[in-house]
């Protein structure tokens, strides 16, 4: 894989896309049917809060001088967003919670805060991979749907794999990540947000 398509492939499947994608895929496949202006106001709000405020967040630290690039291929430039990235994905589950919208969009988004938490936590040791946290919740909210909603989301499940090996392939040709950190994101997305939605 040449760097150019590694490049693509890293903006293209950016963890940002993840809970925008599954919460608009959350409320397509539930048996009722909720009106679409419904499903698009839910997936503003969570682009707002899972997407704007962190990106405006980074820009800002990046601004003030706080860190030193928006790639944030260093630990240290990745603790500050990470914080605010957290404190936004929880409001925007608290929100969702109490517009009643979805329980399973609730623990989808506490998930991915709790995630985002422990690879803050995780960053003195190691840096996790973003990338494949975000494909790896994805794939954990996918497979508890298919069980619970009884939907047939196998080639969805099937792609999403494909993705991964993808983004894995194309973040180790950019020496942004070793294979563990690779492994420590996937499975950390995985299996905190399947097991919250499992549960």
């Amino acid at each position: 894989m040449n760097r150019r398509l590694a490049h693509l492939l890293s903006y293209l499947f950016h963890p940002a896309i993840y809970p925008i994608l599954g919460t608009f895929i959350l409320l397509r496949v539930q048996p009722m049917q909720f009106p679409s202006r419904m499903i698009i106001l839910a997936v503003l709000l969570v682009f707002c809060g899972t997407y704007l405020v962190p990106v405006l967040a980074s820009v800002l630290l990046y601004r003030l001088g706080l860190m030193e690039s928006l790639q944030m291929n260093k630990a240290r430039d990745r603790r500050l967003p990470y914080i605010f990235s957290a404190v936004s994905f929880y409001f925007t589950a608290l929100l969702l919670q109490q517009v009643d919208l979805l329980h399973q969009a609730y623990l989808f988004l506490l998930g991915s805060t709790l995630v985002i938490i422990l690879h803050l936590l995780l960053l003195s040791r190691t840096k996790p991979s973003a990338h494949l946290a975000g494909i790896g919740g994805f794939l954990g909210l996918l497979l508890a749907l298919s069980f619970q909603v009884g939907v047939n989301l196998i080639p969805y499940i099937l792609a999403t794999l494909l993705t991964s090996g993808l983004v894995a392939s194309a973040r180790l040709r950019l020496e942004a990540h070793t294979t563990g950190e690779l492994w420590t994101g996937f499975l950390t997305g995985l299996f905190i947000v399947g097991g919250l939605l499992f549960l």
